[in-house]
């Protein structure tokens, strides 16, 4: 048995919880990974993990194994990075996972200067808003807005997101423009519906160095950027939005900017992957050059902060 071979295919099983998940990713039979799995713990003597007709888990002897293993892993991948020189040229596929819009008008825009670095890595990029499990969905890192929860990832500041209220000409013009947060509450604004929580966003306000919230009254709710903005621009509503996505349309006269004495606090824009004292060099690389990215764009330099701080705070 390969010893070095059964301990990469025992940890990829631990990391996704799943026998077809880990073939997957490792391009091989379900039935070998099984099979791997079943002669290292004939080899050991010892019950790694248990397994249901729904789902596996680890053993306590399974999970001091997997953590001798993943350090063991590590430094062969170290070791073999320095001997090939891998830390000059970074390889491989770098599964990451963020925001439709910063992918859109941010990431994919700066992408050629990325693959002309690094042309052995390859990207796997998954658009959503959601929480996405790093380990259980094999991600590498994803980018993510607003304030985090403590998830025990590495979250690395790289940006800020400045945000205002705008509406329509159209609106405006029938139904008059609010210049207090209490004029919110005779208006109509346009909700946005939280992929994670389901919720919708209240409005919120920095007052006295106090953040007031405001729910608004509106007519639809939406949890798409894009439509978001579509229904601002039809005049359904008053919007309360990143500046980045709408300033072609603050420039072009299609919204206006309103309560402009009334700031919100900032959104943070974080990369966030997994702690690890043996980081990929593919992931060092790309979260360096993701916060390049960010320090570049007028539009996010409010906060380019690149400190890395260990597990992300909540608000």
């Amino acid at each position: 048995m390969d010893r070095f071979f059964a301990m990469k295919v025992f940890t990829r099983v631990v990391e996704s919880r799943s026998f077809v998940k880990a073939a997957e990713s490792l391009q091989l039979a379900a039935p070998q990974v099984s099979r791997t799995v079943q002669a290292l713990e004939a080899h050991l003597g010892a019950r790694l993990l248990n397994r249901t007709t729904r789902s596996i888990s680890v053993t306590d002897d399974g999970e001091a194994y997997y953590q001798r293993s993943i350090r063991v892993l590590a430094e062969v991948d170290e070791m073999e990075a320095e001997l090939t020189h891998a830390k000059l040229n970074p390889k491989g596929r770098l599964k990451v996972n963020l925001p439709a819009l910063i992918a859109k008008m941010i990431i994919i825009p700066a992408l050629p200067d990325f693959f002309e670095r690094y042309p052995d890595i390859e990207i796997e990029m998954g658009l959503s808003d959601r929480q996405v499990d790093i380990v259980e969905e094999g991600v590498d890192c994803v980018i993510r807005t607003g304030e985090l929860e403590d998830s025990g990832l590495v979250a690395r500041r790289i940006g800020n997101m400045r945000r205002i209220t705008c509406a329509s000409p159209s609106y405006l013009e029938k139904y008059g423009e609010p210049k207090t947060i209490a004029d919110l509450h005779n208006h109509i604004g346009v909700n946005y519906v939280s992929s994670n929580t389901g919720r919708m966003r209240g409005w919120d306000y920095l007052v006295g160095g106090v953040v007031e919230t405001v729910d608004m009254h509106g007519l639809i709710a939406v949890n798409d950027v894009d439509a978001y903005i579509s229904c601002g621009l039809h005049g359904l509503g008053l919007l309360k939005s990143a500046i980045y996505p709408i300033a072609p349309h603050l420039e072009s006269g299609e919204l206006v900017e309103i309560l402009k004495d009334y700031c919100s606090p900032p959104r943070p824009i974080s990369i966030m992957y997994a702690r690890n004292r043996h980081l990929p060099r593919k992931v060092r690389v790309f979260a360096d050059w993701v916060a390049e990215v960010f320090a570049r764009e007028p539009l996010m330099q409010t906060a380019a902060r690149t400190k890395a701080s260990v597990g992300a705070q909540a608000a």
